[in-house]
């Protein structure tokens, strides 16, 4: 017969294998998840051609936009321009990029950027731009289930200016 410190003892040693036959259960449901969003995904961009914007031939696409300043860099008064570090998102309705059987959000990989149908968008002061890439580019795709796109990225555009950038203008706070 087990005495009560015995009991115990076992109790904390039944924990983890509890704990590791709840993590392999889980561990197999997400891999199951996971091989279906693959599956989806897949079946998303089969047949999907890039070159022909949403509702080709239908009403013109709406697009909405927010950009989010970071920093204003390197103004120049001599070149008339100055550098900002912006996040830029946008978003428009594929319908061809809906999908049912997952209630969520799908965020993908960069890469799938370059097989999606996205906006020509353009400053008109801007001089160069450069998108972000240390390590990968610096984008983001997320898919919602009614085909709603969301695309951002973070971009450093060189812009001239429109206005003097003469420092005696500028007010001293």
């Amino acid at each position: 017969m087990w005495t009560v410190q015995e009991r115990g003892c076992a109790g904390i040693l039944c924990l983890p294998l509890m704990v590791a036959v709840v993590c392999c259960a889980q561990s197999a449901n997400e891999q199951s998840n996971m091989s279906y969003v693959k599956e989806t995904v897949d079946k998303l961009l089969k047949g999907y051609d890039i070159r022909l914007r949403p509702d080709f031939g239908g009403a013109p696409v709406d697009v909405g936009m927010s950009i989010d300043i970071a920093s204003i860099d390197m103004v120049s008064e001599v070149n008339m321009d100055y550098t900002i570090t912006m996040y830029f998102q946008q978003s428009w309705r594929d319908k061809r990029l809906s999908y049912t059987g997952i209630p969520l959000n799908l965020t993908l990989d960069n890469r799938v950027a370059d097989q999606l149908w996205v906006p020509d968008t353009y400053f008109i002061n801007d001089k160069k731009s450069f998108v972000h890439g240390v390590t990968v580019k610096n984008r983001m795709i997320r898919l919602h289930p009614d085909g709603t796109v969301l695309y951002g990225l973070r971009d450093d555009p060189q812009i001239k200016a429109v206005s003097d950038l003469n420092c005696k203008y500028i007010a001293m706070l």
